[in-house]
């Protein structure tokens, strides 16, 4: 098979020929269609994570070391399976959870499975799919997605999941007409965000992004009102528009870049009992003042993609008519070097897929 490999941390990735698996077990191999190039993919490649304070986690200390093969949200066909597989139709098309659990710590016995304390996550942990063939360890992972588009079904898996775990953390369901909810970020997660709040609550929508075509993106799905968050009076515009609501300020924020700059931005405009979610993994470190905590009733959580169970009901919600009008590009294999470098500089307006 061949497969886009990383040979050294954040040089280019290269096309490597690869005896193709055979599944074993529960197994099954799936010939992979579509595979979404994902922001998250960016710090697997340079090979490490930004803590702040001049901290890094590197990869290798999860036990990944080049050459490895990135990719976490495939869709592809079941072409062969082990010989206890059961549960998936060969030849059958099918969008992939990857982020696989062990089943027996703390976190997975307690339905956080995503955060798993022994992990094997396709596309970060073991083998993934920027190549043409996956593992996949067992049909449960599988799910149908009939009637969506294999393109946008890869995105679901990750950034659509992601975005959808962490507006479930939020009291969506109170909130009316007269509250605002401020997403940062208006790349693939953010776009998705619009548009899955859009069909989860009544509260107004404000999107902020430095960039632009992506403001512009966010407002033609749906946003209300788009601010640029490098402008000097972004804070009083948000404001000014929060207040004119309901007078109280931002009821919720979704952070889908996760800077010390975007926290800040975030936690000085909720108003008294507000909540926050933090998403992005951009990097940093963030100081929070704590008696305005307290007294300001604040609740800051973070997110994490999501459940399976979370996944099947994103892939039905979408499947029952809700539409994620978000840009997809689609890139064939080989150039995913090129779409993880153009990705890297902001050149992505929405989400770009790669095809084996």
């Amino acid at each position: 098979m061949r497969s886009m490999q990383i040979i050294e941390w954040g040089k280019p990735l290269q096309m490597r020929e690869l005896p193709t698996p055979i599944p074993k077990g529960t197994e099954l191999l799936v010939q992979v269609e579509s595979c979404g190039v994902c922001h998250s993919d960016l710090h697997i490649w340079e090979g490490f994570f930004d803590l702040g304070n001049g901290q890094k986690f590197a990869i290798s200390e999860r036990g990944v070391h080049p050459p490895f093969t990135m990719g976490h949200e495939p869709v592809g066909k079941v072409i062969a399976q082990g010989p206890d597989a059961i549960g998936a139709d060969i030849g059958k098309s099918y969008a992939v959870y990857p982020w696989i659990e062990c089943g027996h710590c703390r976190p997975c016995t307690t339905g956080l499975p995503q955060i798993c304390d022994a992990p094997k996550i396709i596309g970060t942990r073991v083998a993934g799919a920027y190549s043409d063939h996956v593992i996949v360890p067992n049909a449960k992972y599988l799910v149908d997605y009939s009637g969506i588009n294999p393109d946008l079904a890869a995105t679901l898996a990750c950034s659509g999941l992601t975005t959808y775990s962490a507006l479930n953390k939020l009291d969506l369901a109170k909130m009316t007409n007269q509250d605002t909810l401020l997403i940062i970020g208006a790349g693939g997660l953010g776009l998705s965000a619009i548009c899955i709040a859009r069909a989860l609550c009544n509260a107004r929508i404000v999107v902020v992004d430095i960039d632009s075509d992506k403001r512009a993106a966010a407002r033609t799905i749906g946003a209300d009102i788009v601010i640029d968050s490098a402008a000097s009076d972004a804070g009083a515009q948000l404001s000014g528009f929060a207040d004119a609501q309901d007078g109280r300020g931002i009821a919720a924020s979704v952070d889908f870049v996760g800077l010390p700059q975007t926290m800040a931005f975030a936690l000085a405009a909720l108003r008294k009992g507000g909540q926050h979610v933090h998403v992005g993994l951009f990097g940093g470190a963030h100081p929070i003042s704590l008696p305005p905590l307290a007294f300001r009733m604040l609740r800051v959580m973070g997110s994490y993609v999501g459940t399976l169970e979370e996944f099947r009901a994103l892939v039905k919600l979408v499947q029952g008519g809700l539409a994620l009008p978000i840009p997809i590009s689609t890139r064939p294999l080989d150039q995913a070097a090129q779409a993880l470098a153009d990705l890297q500089s902001g050149k992505i307006l929405g989400r770009v897929v790669l095809r084996p």
